[in-house]
């Protein structure tokens, strides 16, 4: 595939129309009018590509990642684990393997820096954290790795479900003020290290009946460079979300597209989608 062809493209789980046709007919739609084409990929075995898929580097090159995320390696979930490599061969993409394990969810870049959740140190217990950090940063190409405290309540421990860089010092991030836990003073101490500032994003996943439902995470929208595709829930925050979503990004468009089932399945838009290319 030639890099023409992989620039502006969106890739989608072909599996995913088959679940969750409205929310695929819907973005198809929003990335069209944006100037975007989508893509399904061949093979899967579940629908979040963003986390099996390689991570993109400024190099332009892929990172292929080991995905084995612990909340899929009891026997009866090993099934969903999709073969990224044969995903990889059938659309001619070139990645570079790696032996470090992570999902691409929990990959956040922006700004230079890329951010991750402390759960990638649990998931290498083959290697010291130090020598982790200095792995990661090499293969992300990265001088500015970060890492922060898991949100406990998050099965997948993801960073994409957490924030979004705006830029180099300041990150919009779920509005954790009515956390009850250490995690939110744990979350602001790293941030404050880390020399970022915040701008708190509708949040409110406390009425969902499962801990796996994202029903009520904003942050977890999918930008692209004219549009922002936001999941809405029919809920009292959708509004306030929009709103706030169209104060920062004051150049885009805001399209929301309404997730509710999707988010039923742990997930939502930017964790159904995957690009070639570095955010």
């Amino acid at each position: 595939m030639s890099d023409a062809t992989k620039a502006g493209m969106v890739y989608l789980a072909d599996i995913l129309p088959g679940r969750h046709t409205s929310v695929v007919r819907e973005l198809v739609a929003a990335l069209s009018a944006s100037g975007l084409s989508s893509r399904l990929l061949p093979g899967t075995r579940d629908i979040w590509a963003r986390d099996y898929m390689p991570v993109p580097v400024p190099s332009g090159q892929l990172v292929r990642f080991r995905y084995a995320p612990d909340y899929l390696r009891a026997k009866k979930w090993q099934h969903l684990i999709t073969n990224a490599t044969s995903v990889c061969q059938e659309l001619s993409l070139a990645a570079q393997e790696s032996t470090l394990t992570i999902d691409g969810g929990n990959v956040v870049r922006g700004a230079g820096k890329v951010l991750l959740t402390d759960k990638v140190v649990r998931e290498n217990p083959q290697i010291s954290p130090s020598r982790l950090r200095r792995e990661l940063a090499r293969q992300l190409e990265t001088d500015h790795l970060i890492l922060l405290p898991a949100d406990p309540v998050d099965f997948t421990g993801h960073a994409d479900g957490m924030l979004h860089f705006l830029d180099e010092r300041t990150v919009l991030l779920n509005d954790y003020s009515q956390e009850k836990t250490a995690f939110w003073p744990q979350l602001r101490s790293a941030l404050y290290a880390a020399g970022l500032d915040w701008i708190p994003l509708a949040y409110n996943p406390y009425h969902n009946v499962s801990l796996t439902d994202a029903a009520g995470i904003y942050i977890n929208f999918l930008r692209t460079k004219h549009t922002i595709v936001a999941p809405v829930f029919g809920q009292h925050e959708d509004e306030a979300a929009l709103r706030q979503l169209e104060r920062v990004f004051p150049t885009h468009t805001i399209q929301p597209i309404q997730c509710r089932e999707l988010a039923r399945e742990g997930g939502l838009l930017h964790c159904i989608t995957w690009t070639a290319e570095c955010e």
